[in-house]
């Protein structure tokens, strides 16, 4: 009985350690060109492709945003593993269009974790108000979309916030009259401004009186050290309801909001003005808000494996069972003989193999207890699974 707690333990270290490098590699990932490009061109600094002609966002007043929500579109559909929502909606102040992207679980599709941030602006330019937040979905979309993940991640982009946060009281009053599952909502609102002078990396996170808002709060707090090291977190409780966390605390969610710090002052002095500009900001530190979030994001999905190739589906390999003791079985529904790579967990090939479409048992009694990746390689492409040896 010793013996198997003492496994049981190994087991479930190692499979933590694995989720760790998997939001490692995740954080790694954000690209501070990437984010900084596209504030530019949702801030009308710069013109982009939409629906594959060059154009620039001019405004995204609620009244004329159209085109940036054909942008956030043109984003969301060049990504794979998720469904689209263009979502209108009628709030009083004319029709709305939230730009809604789900990725869907593959263990635990009901728990859903869902970042999101507003899109529309009440001036010309608004950079940190709010192309910050709304880049800041857009690449975490593009990096945890090519996972597999045990969670549903839903990236929301809302409109009207200006508003009247309209649009996420749309969606929020919907959830839940359908009894959506929403764990954890993280909302991010004008995150790219500090005063470079005082230079303190402050930031705020917002939420209200409840266990829900109280464990996302905590749970940032615990990766906020490892994966945004330059950042210092302010607790604000109870925090602001101007922004679209609240249509979430309304329905009875957990949600904050994360931004730069209103609670010290330390925020755009050009807010609601067209001199919110992308020279204003200090994209270093945004930068460093946006990885803490990919962060959070990455950790709460629960990543599964490595999505390589937009040619596969899910069907097209099994790899079990998980754990594995001594026999791992690889079921294809490919007529070829696939090339099979073993890496530990510190990345190192530990056995390289070819496996003919006749055979699926492999003995891997050899391997020494831990974290194991299995690299695929067909005609189709690679595709990556874990797998723990118990």
């Amino acid at each position: 009985m010793k013996r198997f707690y003492i496994t049981l333990f190994a087991v479930i270290f190692s499979t933590l350690f694995a989720n760790a490098q998997f939001v490692q590699d995740v954080v790694n990932a954000i690209r501070q060109d990437s984010l900084e490009r596209k504030v530019a061109e949702l801030s009308g600094e710069t013109s982009s492709l939409i629906n594959g002609t060059l154009a620039t966002i001019t405004t995204r007043i609620q009244s004329n945003n159209d085109l940036a929500a054909e942008y956030i579109k043109d984003h969301f559909e060049a990504l794979s593993n998720i469904s689209i929502n263009d979502q209108s909606f009628n709030a009083g102040a004319g029709i709305g269009r939230n730009i809604i992207a789900t990725q869907t679980g593959t263990v635990t599709p009901n728990n859903i974790y869902l970042i999101c941030a507003h899109y529309d602006s009440v001036a010309e330019f608004c950079a940190d108000d709010n192309a910050t937040g709304t880049s800041a979905v857009l690449e975490i979309a593009r990096i945890l979309s090519q996972y597999e993940t045990e969670n549903t991640i839903v990236y929301a982009l809302w409109d009207q916030e200006e508003n009247g946060l309209r649009g996420s009281n749309f969606y929020a009053e919907q959830a839940s009259a359908n009894g959506d599952n929403i764990v954890a909502v993280v909302n991010m609102d004008m995150m790219g401004y500090q005063n470079q002078t005082a230079n303190d990396n402050n930031f705020d996170i917002d939420l209200n009186n409840t266990v829900e808002s109280g464990a996302i709060k905590d749970d940032l707090l615990a990766l906020q050290p490892t994966y945004a090291p330059n950042l210092n977190p302010i607790v604000v409780q109870p925090g602001t309801p101007a922004s679209d966390h609240k249509p979430f605390w309304d329905e009875g969610y957990g949600a904050v909001l994360v931004g730069e710090s209103w609670i010290t002052n330390d925020q755009t002095p050009f807010y609601h003005m067209a001199t919110d500009r992308l020279a204003t900001l200090d994209i270093p530190y945004y930068y460093e808000m946006v990885k803490l979030v990919a962060a959070y994001t990455a950790t709460k999905a629960d990543i599964v494996r490595v999505l390589s190739n937009d040619k596969f589906n899910r069907n097209t390999f099994r790899v079990f069972p998980n754990p594995v003791v001594s026999e791992l079985y690889i079921v294809s529904n490919l007529s070829e003989t696939l090339e099979l790579e073993f890496y530990n967990i510190e990345g190192k090939l530990v056995k390289k193999m070819n496996l003919n479409s006749d055979r699926s048992k492999l003995d891997v009694s050899s391997f020494s207890s831990g974290v194991y990746f299995v690299n695929i390689k067909s005609n189709l492409g690679d595709s990556t699974y874990k797998f723990v040896k118990q």
